[in-house]
Formats: structure tokens, C-alpha cells, sequence
């Protein structure tokens, strides 16, 4: 047995399951991958553990973007992870992935949340971790990094990826993908930047006279 008997495995799994959903039959992608069903079973006892890793692959490479480079700034960092994230959530694959999962979740919660916390639960943490630090060296200025995590993250899919959902988007060329990250990014540091902190919407009441 070796690895690429595993990614083979994985690669027909990803295929079938977004064809077919979570019904789809371990004799086809045993079939797809070309292999016997007991290798299947040999590197993955259930079909639950077979789903969920099948799906963590589609988010492989998303989390290495965020360690930062050797003399990288936040800015660079962060529109490089932008533009791994975009091109994984908003592809084809993922797409299917998606409305899979969605149409699922109700007959398989525990399954739901499992893939959840692997794929976008795990990239939530990740991206928390590295706002905080940069709030903490005064790079962003303080907030809750989960919460700003999570809006970073609906920024870079947004109402971009419902439309996709709905088949009333196409994917663009690369290079205005890659324009959008970059806007994306420039658009959240300047809501975050530690000289400018957001003032609240709501005034505060005006002191009362205490002038008869």
C-alpha cells in the first residue's frame, strides 16, 4: 500500500460524493480509484471517516498560506491566504462540496460538524491566532481576532459564492481574482487599523443641564 494508492482513493472519493452525495456507493469509488473495495477499507474503516477526510483535502494548502514568509508583511500575508482561500471555496469542487453538505447536514449532524470544525472551523482558528498576534504587536487594533476572523473569511466569499451556488456566476480570470483579494484585504486593514478605531453608531447621551 502506499500514498498515492491513499490520494487515489481520496480523489475518486471527492468526485463521486460530489456527483452522487453522501449516498454514493463504496464500489464506485473503489471503481473510480481502481482499486479492490477492502483497499478502500484498509486505509479508511467507515465511510463517515472516508467522507470527512475526502473532504478536509479540498481545504489542504488554505491553512499553510497563513504562516506568514520570511520578512513578509501582514498586508502580503494575508492576500496571499486571501487569494489560496478564494480559489479553493469558490471552484467548482468545492462548490459541489458545498451544496452537498448543506443538503446533508440534516440526516448526518454529527458528520455536518465534523467536516465543519476540520475544514472551516480549523481555518477560523488559524486566521484568529494570527489577527491576535498582530493586534497584540499593535499592527491591528484591538478587537475580538475570532470575530474578525469570521468577517474576513465572509468577505472573501460572500454574496460571490451564493451566486455560484445558484449557477448565476462563472468563475472570472485569474487576475481579477487575484484584484479582488488584494481589495478585499486592503478593505478589512483599513477597517482594523490601529489609528482608526470604529466608532460606535450610536451617540452617547448628551449630558443633561443642570441649569434650572
Amino acid at each position: 500500500m502506499s500514498d498515492d494508492t491513499r490520494r487515489k482513493i481520496l480523489e475518486a472519493a471527492n468526485a463521486v460524493f460530489a456527483e452522487r452525495g453522501y449516498r454514493a456507493s463504496l464500489d464506485e469509488i473503489a471503481r473510480r480509484a481502481g482499486v479492490a473495495k477492502q483497499t478502500v477499507y484498509h486505509y479508511f474503516p467507515s465511510k463517515d471517516e472516508l467522507f470527512a477526510r475526502a473532504v478536509e483535502t479540498m481545504g489542504e494548502g488554505i491553512l499553510v498560506a497563513l504562516y506568514p514568509l520570511e520578512g513578509e508583511t501582514l498586508a502580503a500575508t494575508l492576500t496571499r491566504f486571501a487569494r489560496t482561500y478564494r480559489e479553493r471555496v469558490l471552484a467548482e469542487p468545492c462548490i459541489a462540496l458545498h451544496r452537498l453538505l448543506v443538503a446533508e447536514a440534516p440526516r448526518f449532524p454529527e458528520l455536518a460538524r465534523t467536516v465543519y470544525e476540520a475544514g472551516v472551523g480549523e481555518t477560523v482558528r488559524h486566521l484568529a491566532a494570527l489577527l491576535g498576534r498582530a493586534m497584540d504587536e499593535g499592527q491591528l487594533r484591538r478587537d475580538d481576532p475570532h470575530f474578525a476572523a469570521e468577517l474576513l473569511l465572509s468577505m472573501l466569499t460572500g454574496a460571490e459564492r451564493t451566486r455560484r451556488l445558484y449557477e448565476a456566476q462563472r468563475p472570472g480570470s485569474n487576475a481579477s481574482a487575484a484584484q479582488t483579494a488584494a481589495h478585499i484585504v486592503s478593505l478589512f486593514l483599513r477597517a482594523y487599523h490601529p489609528e482608526e478605531p470604529i466608532k460606535s453608531a450610536v451617540s452617547p447621551s448628551s449630558p443633561r443641564s443642570t441649569t434650572p
